[in-house]
């Protein structure tokens, strides 16, 4: 297939903005596959031609968004896996430290299951990692449908174990009034997915069948939008973010400032990132793992810290190459610029960065997440002196992490079970 290049006039040199322009120009033109930077110039590399008049006019409209950046801002790295002094440092002298009891006898329960699934030998429906349904969307069998499993359960434990957190069960489906109210439409409108039922009104029901027969003769189901006449009007999105789901079973709850609730939630997030998916670390479904805490200020603050340290020996209990940084999240909206920069001078925002080894950068697999009072003034959770309650959650990205410990292939269940419990008996000596 022939590579298209488009060049058009622009300064890009600040790192944050360069990966949000890439990231959005894939999104709003999913025929581009690259973007490259020079002095004053950006070239678009796509599969199909590019409309130059709605690229230079989308182009302006993301740097007028962040113009306000200064050129010196980045992210800060607070720990690197390549530096063993610090990490031998983090371990023995990090005063916030998640229970350590909690995550050995999380990593044991890891180990055993992995080894119980290597074991296990017969003929399999999916041969490889995983069977690609279409970017973005992959079919697990066997040990990967297996890791994700297990490595879903090993940060429900740690969560639950270490605070007594309640577990929540929660649907796949969340109504679109409830993310409006936690202001998601505002700050990740590009990821949604509306749920629209076929209609149940008599007529169009009965149009609805002979209409879509006729768009597979046609070879146009999928392609014709007029299937949207035959359905109703969307109440419901697909869970862009699981945690979501928990600020407003707290509504008008009051909390003690020395009083904190943790909840653990798991299941599918979806978010549709366009011309950014693939079959790797970019999917439209995934699984994420997902500890929030609401309460008083300290309790809140404390439990940063232990989560934060949680984030680090997660990564080295599985032995992948890290470094934890602050970070941004990916804002498409008029206030975009504000956000970016508020995040990245501040620790409101920290990820755990895996290099990935065959994509050749770093990919966020977990993070940790300070709201202030952005949930608590939606739902009117307040302290007993009458101030919003402090919330903060961290989540781990299941399918990120499983890619990444298979990704190079030389190893299975059983190895990956073996490295587990050697480096947790080297991270509990280094901390008893």
């Amino acid at each position: 297939m022939e590579t298209l290049r488009t060049t058009i006039k622009a300064a890009v040199g600040q790192p944050a903005v360069r990966d949000t322009l890439t990231t959005q120009l894939r999104f709003y033109f999913p025929q581009v596959t690259a973007v490259e930077f020079g002095t004053d110039e950006l070239t678009v590399v796509s599969q199909d031609a590019v409309p130059l008049e709605k690229l230079e006019r989308s182009v302006g409209q993301i740097l007028e968004r962040f113009k306000a950046i200064p050129r010196g801002v980045r992210t800060r790295t607070l720990l690197d896996s390549g530096d063993p002094a610090s990490v031998e440092a983090w371990l023995a002298d990090r005063p916030a430290r998640f229970p350590t009891e909690v995550l050995g006898s999380a990593a044991a329960a890891l180990s055993e299951e992995l080894r119980r699934v290597a074991r296990r030998p017969g003929r399999r429906a999916v041969t490889g990692r995983a069977a690609q349904l279409r970017p973005g969307v992959n079919v697990y069998g066997h040990e990967s449908a297996a890791l994700l499993a297990a490595l879903d359960r090993f940060a429900n434990r740690c969560i639950a174990q270490a605070y007594d957190a309640e577990e929540l069960l929660i649907p796949s489906m969340i109504p679109s009034s409830v993310v409006d109210r936690s202001g998601y439409f505002e700050t990740g409108c590009q990821h949604l997915s509306f749920v629209a039922p076929v209609s149940n009104d008599p007529d169009l029901f009965e149009e609805f069948l002979p209409y879509w027969r006729g768009a597979a003769e046609k070879g146009e189901r999928g392609a014709d939008r007029q299937v949207l006449d035959y359905l109703k009007a969307p109440r419901d999105l697909l869970n862009p973010a699981a945690c979501l789901h928990c600020y407003q079973l707290l509504e008008d709850q009051v909390f003690a400032e020395d009083e904190a609730l943790v909840m653990t939630v798991g299941g599918s997030i979806f978010r549709d990132e366009s011309g950014n998916l693939n079959n790797q670390e970019r999917l439209y479904e995934f699984r994420m793992r997902e500890g929030v805490v609401v309460g008083g200020a300290e309790p809140v603050a404390r439990m940063h810290g232990e989560l934060l340290d949680l984030m680090a020996v997660t990564a080295l209990l599985l032995g992948l190459d890290f470094s934890l940084e602050t970070a941004s999240d990916m804002f498409f909206s008029d206030g975009a610029g504000a956000q970016l920069f508020a995040q990245l001078v501040s620790d409101s925002k920290i990820e755990l960065a895996v290099r990935s080894h065959t994509l050749g950068r770093k990919v966020a697999s977990a993070s940790l997440n300070k709201h202030g009072s952005h949930f608590s003034d939606a739902f009117r959770i307040r302290d007993e002196r009458g101030l919003a309650a402090s919330t903060l959650c961290v989540g781990f990205g299941i399918d990120r992490l499983a890619f990444l410990l298979t990704e190079r292939g030389d190893t299975g269940l059983s190895a990956l079970a073996d490295r587990v419990a050697a480096n947790a008996g080297r991270i509990t000596g280094a901390r008893s």
